[in-house]
């Protein structure tokens, strides 16, 4: 080959494999395809105020919003904040009260959307009528130690009269109140809907709800400090399916109770929100507004601080502030 045809057969070669990188790049040519991003895995108690998730789901809007949540209900509040401690949750909903005692193992929760106050639908159930202090000395009172429900029975207390001395605690979940209760291991117990409706069934009595201590009781969706820095956007998009959920279901609410029952296989009648009013984006913007002061939930979380402290449950003190995000919010 003489040395002019090596060189034009080199331009040749560079000028064929040029095309070819750019028939690739216009797509004409074989592609990798982009991973597909894991689901969202989140965890929720059986509570209404959780399910516009389900509803998103169900609806389509996590669909339209591009995120995939896979959705867990362990059925039992302490073995999933202890899973979600351990990293296998990307986020949980849970009562504001836990979320300051996760801090003990977790030290960047943050709470990106409130889903709920319970406004009746925590209850404080008894075997028999609770009208007097007398009828509370001494007695078994089960709840979930070291939580919300530790401080929401102690509220009741206090109406009556009566300190935390003169009870006898038990340790239970919320899901175990029923059973126990009517089996007499306890005489009275903290639980919600709807395990209230089941121990009410075996005839129980309601003695003290929520509705007797407004603002209290706030639930919500936390996630970690490394989901917000991975998964970031896919969190935004599902908090703003959620609260798309929640207006379609203020607007549709027969039709929502049937889809959620459907998804769950609850009995008919237990995905009614009774007793808790569900938020969407303007309570959440109201609760975490900061620009008159400290917000309405850092001040509620300084309430549950200072219990939790006092009770010697927490060693440091976490700043309320620094346990929200409104980021998140649409």
């Amino acid at each position: 080959m003489r040395p002019g045809e090596r060189a034009e057969r080199g331009v040749r070669t560079v000028a064929v494999a040029l095309a070819a990188a750019l028939l690739c790049q216009c797509g004409e040519g074989p592609q990798a395809p982009a991973p597909t991003p894991r689901p969202l895995r989140i965890g929720i108690d059986l509570w209404a105020g959780y399910y516009p998730l389900v509803l998103a789901e169900d609806l389509g809007y996590l669909r339209e919003e591009g995120v995939a949540v896979e959705l867990s209900i362990p059925g039992n509040t302490d073995h999933m904040l202890a899973n979600f401690a351990a990293g296998d949750y990307d986020g949980v909903c849970v009562s504001l009260g836990d979320v300051i005692t996760l801090t003990r193992n977790v030290d960047d929760v943050r709470l990106i959307l409130v889903s709920d106050e319970s406004s009746g639908g925590d209850q404080i159930l008894a075997r028999t009528p609770v009208t007097s202090a007398d009828q509370l000395r001494g007695k078994r009172i089960g709840t979930n130690l070291g939580g919300f429900g530790e401080l929401f029975v102690r509220r009741m207390l206090d109406r009556h009269g009566v300190g935390p001395a003169e009870v006898q605690w038990v340790d239970l979940d919320a899901a175990e109140i029923p059973e126990r209760l009517a089996a007499g291991d306890i005489d009275i117990g903290h639980t919600w809907e709807p395990y209230a409706s089941q121990a009410m069934a075996k005839g129980m009595h309601c003695c003290f709800t929520s509705a007797d201590t407004p603002g209290l009781i706030l639930d919500g969706l936390i996630t970690r400090g490394h989901a917000v820095e991975e998964r970031g956007e896919d969190l935004r998009r599902m908090t703003r399916a959620w609260l798309r959920a929640v207006d379609w279901w203020r607007e549709h609410p027969a039709d929502g109770d049937r889809r959620i029952e459907t998804r769950l296989g609850l009995p008919k009648g237990e995905a009614r929100p009774v007793g808790i009013k569900i938020l969407d984006r303007r309570d959440n913007h109201l609760l975490m507004r900061e620009d008159e002061g400290p917000a309405p939930l850092g001040k509620v979380a300084s309430q549950y601080v200072d219990f939790f402290v006092s009770r010697g449950l927490l060693l440091q003190r976490p700043e309320p502030r620094a346990l929200f995000d409104a980021t998140f919010l649409p």
